[in-house]
């Protein structure tokens, strides 16, 4: 007997962690409603636009203010095979996304705990946390490739710059190697220069010589 219980103790967890569904209110439109929710692992925003597409494949979805979606003829193989009437609301709480759904099917009858539909409706709206992570997921590889793109772009951009950088170093040491040319011409002309120069202050030495020799002569011939 203790056996038997512990296995459908451990069927009934498995199948609660499997699906992720609770029963539990919310207010909707400022009216408490009872159902059930779950938590959807993405953003607010992607989480509206993804339940309002799902939804719509099962009737016709009006969209109410504050994230509310309601449905007057909403119809599920498995659920019911009638049309029901759907109301939910998708918001964040305490930095999660929550999906509430009230479903009625009869007067002051919703699908929650006990519910002979539970497992069907649980199921049903695995389905979406399925289809919502898939997006999630092509999210984070789009978002992925928009960095590696950005990131390509900047090494492309960087390549650029570097290239001009490069042409305009290239044209500065064709000058540098110009002036330097010029230099040692210059340079060259001032050894020569200063070559003639030492021969010139040579000369001139001899000649102020010999013209003290002839000073010094024409003086003697006074005396």
């Amino acid at each position: 007997m203790k056996k038997i219980t512990l296995l459908l103790f451990l069927s009934v967890s498995a199948l609660s962690a499997s699906a992720q569904v609770f029963s539990g209110m919310s207010e909707v439109d400022k009216s408490k409603k009872e159902g059930v929710y779950t938590f959807v692992n993405t953003q607010e925003k992607y989480a509206r636009a993804s339940w309002k597409a799902y939804l719509s494949k099962f009737g016709k979805v009006i969209e109410g203010k504050n994230g509310t979606y309601s449905s007057p003829d909403f119809k599920v193989s498995g659920i019911s095979d009638s049309p029901l009437t759907l109301i939910s609301k998708v918001s964040e709480e305490n930095k999660k996304v929550k999906l509430f759904i009230s479903i009625a099917t009869g007067p002051d009858e919703y699908i929650q705990t006990g519910h002979a539909k539970l497992n069907e409706t649980s199921a049903w709206i695995e389905e979406f946390i399925k289809l919502v992570d898939l997006e999630e997921g092509v999210r984070i590889e789009e978002n992925k490739l928009a960095e590696l793109t950005s990131a390509q772009s900047k090494n492309t951009k960087q390549a650029e710059r570097l290239i001009r950088e490069l042409d305009s170093n290239s044209r500065q040491i064709n000058n540098l190697e110009e002036r330097l040319k010029e230099a040692k011409i210059e340079k060259e002309k001032i050894l020569t220069n200063q070559v003639q120069n030492k021969l010139d202050q040579k000369t001139k030495e001899e000649e102020i010589a010999a013209q003290k020799l002839a000073v010094e002569s024409a003086k003697q011939k006074i005396k």
